[in-house]
């Protein structure tokens, strides 16, 4: 991994995520319900393929992938594992993690966020996500960068079990 790798996202629906695409399990229900579409995110961040958390609001976000965190003081703060196994990870959003939990043909990434991937060796990591804004205070401007992402890599299989979406508070 680079020292510093910047991708740029869309979120009209204030969640953004991490996922091990070859992993993770997507298809929920033709007709999934609300409730059945967090219970599976929470069940594939137990299984270390998806990291999922809210952003404050909708917006098109800047999101810095480090090897170690920068200077910036972070608004909040959480680290969670997860495990790669095809050499890649992929930033997506809402919109696609529902629209693969609703038609089986759907795939993460989506063609629109084919792109949107951070190339690692296989392996188990650690990854810190940081939102370096206070969100009720905020007025994105260009160049801001929004959240950053810490990757700690080579680390030993961890019970790390969460019961929700990060920073959602519902």
């Amino acid at each position: 991994m680079s020292n510093l790798t910047t991708l740029s996202i869309t979120d009209d629906s204030g969640f953004l995520a991490i996922i091990n695409a070859d992993k993770y399990n997507s298809f929920v229900d033709d007709k999934w319900t609300l409730s059945q579409l967090f219970e599976r995110f929470v069940d594939e961040m137990n299984r270390d393929n998806l990291i999922i958390w809210s952003t404050g609001s909708e917006n098109t976000w800047t999101v810095n992938f480090v090897n170690k965190p920068s200077d910036k003081k972070s608004f909040r703060e959480f680290s969670k594992t997860m495990t790669v196994t095809d050499g890649q990870i992929f930033l997506t959003n809402y919109e696609d993690l529902t629209m693969s939990a609703q038609y089986e043909d759907a795939k993460i990434p989506s063609k629109n966020n084919v792109d949107l991937c951070i190339k690692l060796d296989n392996g188990i990591y650690e990854f810190k996500i940081r939102r370096l804004f206070d969100p009720t205070h905020y007025e994105h401007k260009a160049g801001d960068v929004d959240f950053e992402i810490v990757v700690l890599s080579n680390l030993k299989a961890t019970e790390q079990k969460v019961d929700k979406v990060f920073w959602w508070s519902k």
